[in-house]
């Protein structure tokens, strides 16, 4: 049953104002309240507000945040874009970013694994693009090939949206295997840990044949794709070769510029214009940011998931700055930690490394066992203020990541 106009604005009007509330009592940015408020009296208010808009949705494990930044920023170049910057990414978040933008007509919208068939179902989205897919919050989202076959099924409801689609990833491929309407992109995938086993059969999967897979039983393979990365090179047997720049570190957000780039050509955009706006991407809801805490530059990164973890370690394998590592088992983080033991810390290993947060001695255990010398604090602010150098760089999980960003917040404010 659709909303009538007058209940629906009664609603955002009370979001909204729940929203200011939890923000001038200091709760946070109040986003995720006004979503669930918004939800709360208005049931169908995502797909009531999403009528007459063009959607594009981004889901996966690692990298939604940032690659919906850069998606916003190439379709600005052509609509008016709603989106939710801040990453609240269940059903709340996303209605509540559609009621914050009344006059886009375009919406590009990160949503959690476990809401896709939700957000596709209320948003009938043009383009969805799918990244990746490896262990997170197990407690809540469940085992990989679960997600990937529930991706499937939700898809399989959908047969007109285009879906732009990773298949380096074995359980993404699996995911987009039988939908009609794939744009294939090989984005080359470091993380295989949790894709060992064919997700059709259980057969182990043979990844000797350089960057591709191939099931040792059946039939399920690595397909020919549209698009190719190499390197910084997006590379199409159709179109010339494009190369990918961004100013965001690591070879991770390479990858997320060429989804956004492809999203781009495949929704009629140039891919000068396109390269344009990543470029102008920068510290996305706190990520990457430098900020200045206890007389020293620190650099702000967050990792989730053990595959997040391993990219963000490469990514500072050369880096001769002191790095902060700080682990929450908290809802939000999920309380396992047993993951720690599937990420290799060695890289880490010849420079000054502190450890902190709330699993900081799981954490100090296991750097330990990869040979990592290290010091533990009971909080950031000490490890910070041990550290040498005049810069810093920390690593935390989802409520460490958010804890620093407060408390920044509260010293750049005093």
């Amino acid at each position: 049953m659709r909303l009538s106009p007058r209940r629906l604005r009664a609603a955002i009007k009370v979001a909204n104002a729940s929203g200011a509330l939890s923000r001038r009592l200091g709760r946070g940015s109040g986003v995720a309240l006004a979503g669930r408020i918004l939800t709360l009296i208005a049931p169908d208010a995502l797909s009531t507000l999403s009528q007459g808009v063009t959607s594009v949705l981004v889901s996966a494990t690692n990298g939604k945040t940032t690659t919906t930044a850069m998606c916003s920023a190439v379709l600005a170049t052509k609509y008016k874009v709603a989106t939710n910057s801040l990453g609240n990414n269940m059903t709340g978040g996303l209605a509540q970013a559609l009621a914050s933008s009344e006059a886009a007509n375009c919406a590009v919208l990160e949503v959690d694994e476990a809401h896709l068939g939700i957000a596709i179902n209320s948003l009938a989205p043009k383009a969805i693009l799918l990244l990746n897919l490896s262990r997170d919050q197990l407690d809540r989202v469940s085992e990989v090939r679960s997600v990937a076959s529930r991706w499937s099924k939700a898809l399989s409801t959908s047969l007109d949206l285009k879906v732009i689609a990773n298949v380096s990833d074995p359980m993404i491929q699996f995911a987009v295997s039988r939908h009609p309407n794939v744009v294939r992109v090989a984005l080359g995938n470091p993380w295989s840990l949790d894709a060992s086993a064919c997700p059709a059969c259980d057969a182990p999967l043979d990844y000797s044949s350089g960057l591709s897979y191939r099931c040792t039983r059946c039939e399920f393979h690595m397909p020919s794709c549209e698009f190719v990365l190499n390197g910084s090179y997006l590379e199409s047997g159709e179109r010339s070769t494009i190369e990918i720049f961004t100013p965001l570190p690591g070879a991770f957000n390479v990858s997320n510029a060429a989804m956004a780039t492809v999203l781009g050509i495949e929704m009629g955009i140039a891919p000068d214009d396109a390269l344009r706006a990543i470029s102008a991407v920068g510290a996305i809801a706190g990520r990457y940011e430098t900020v200045w805490l206890g007389g020293r530059r620190v650099l702000l990164l967050m990792a989730k998931n053990p595959a997040g973890w391993q990219a963000t370690i490469e990514m500072l394998r050369n880096d001769s700055r002191d790095v902060v590592i700080a682990i929450n088992a908290q809802v939000a983080d999920g309380k396992d930690t047993s993951w720690l033991y599937d990420v290799d810390f060695s890289p880490l290993g010849q420079r000054t490394v502190m450890a902190t947060g709330e699993r900081r001695w799981d954490l100090s255990t296991r750097l330990h066992y990869d040979g990592v010398a290290h010091r533990t604090f009971e909080s950031t602010e000490s490890c910070i203020a041990a550290s040498n150098g005049d810069e810093v760089v920390f690593v935390g999980n989802y409520t460490a990541f958010q804890s620093l960003r407060r408390l920044v917040s509260r010293a750049s404010a005093q």
